[in-house]
């Protein structure tokens, strides 16, 4: 599959961005699920001057390989359904989108798109999750989600734009929240000071972090503490760490201390563990507290 270079810059308050949005709404698979209509130039420019002054929502240009393609609107999730299991997540976005330009339809870009918009919102905002609110009709949109690891969680029934009853599903994607194996509450504390930007993990018990990914760490009670970051992931067996990569873990004073003491946890869980184990190297950094 053909990558794209994806990026976004913010809406201007300037005809020529409006104009760029009447455009696109003038095409039926946008205002189908966006509008249900089509939206006169004057509707589009004080529509979306008041939402750049009333400043609820992050209005972006989607671009692709530096041309204007879309939109992309991110605001905080209010949870107005009122769905208890999302009730454990402490900050949660939604954001509606749509490609405007018909030619970068059909060329697996709306993925491509999907994942730099979550980037995005775990880089930059305080948020431990994402929803999307698609149509269930909208078939199409609801695969891609899928795909880009969005589960649907709940279904409702509300009305559209116009006033027409529409069956509507709540999609969720996650952020992995996870623990240290042993002393998680004095660990995190380590990271919070700066001392420890590496973790160590049998390769098999976990999957790997691609660089990039983003994380919740949690203490001893599972409560959020911060999110991390993957700078860069080492695959290797566990005889090849060297004192370099291990002292970045902060815990140990010599590479001796850090092998015995990492092959007794190691051990526990599986007690074929040995110098030839391959293990799973993170160095990461702290991106929210």
């Amino acid at each position: 599959m053909i990558e794209y270079n994806i990026t976004f810059r913010k809406l201007k308050n300037e005809k020529v961005d409006f104009q760029k949005i009447y455009t696109w709404c003038q095409n039926k698979y946008v205002y189908e699920w966006f509008e249900q209509r089509k939206l006169t130039i004057k509707e589009i420019e004080e529509k979306y001057k008041n939402k750049l002054k009333e400043k609820k929502q992050d209005l972006y240009i989607i671009m692709c390989n530096d041309i204007d393609i879309g939109l992309v609107q991110i605001y905080p999730f209010n949870n107005d359904v009122n769905i208890d299991t999302l009730k454990q997540y402490n900050n949660i976005y939604e954001y509606d989108l749509f490609i405007g330009e018909e030619k970068y339809l059909n060329k697996g870009i709306g993925k491509q798109i999907i994942k730099k918009i979550n980037q995005k919102i775990y880089n930059e905002y305080p948020s431990d999750a994402i929803i999307l609110r698609p149509f269930k009709r909208n078939i199409r949109a609801v695969k891609c989600y899928e795909k880009s690891n969005f589960k649907m969680i709940y279904e409702y029934t509300d009305t559209d734009t116009l006033g027409n009853i529409e069956e509507i599903i709540i999609m969720l994607n996650k952020l992995d929240r996870w623990k240290f194996g042993t002393k998680p509450n004095e660990l995190i504390k380590l990271v919070l000071e700066g001392k420890k930007t590496a973790t160590t993990s049998l390769y098999k018990n976990d999957k790997p972090t691609e660089e990039g990914g983003i994380s919740i760490l949690t203490n001893s009670n599972n409560q959020y503490i911060c999110k991390i970051k993957t700078k860069k992931e080492i695959i290797t067996e566990f005889k090849n760490i060297t004192w370099d990569l291990a002292k970045l873990e902060g815990e140990n004073n010599t590479l001796e201390e850090w092998k015995t003491t990492h092959k007794k946890y190691f051990q526990t869980i599986n007690k074929n563990f040995n110098d030839n184990t391959k293990v799973a190297f993170e160095i990461f950094e702290v991106i929210d507290k």
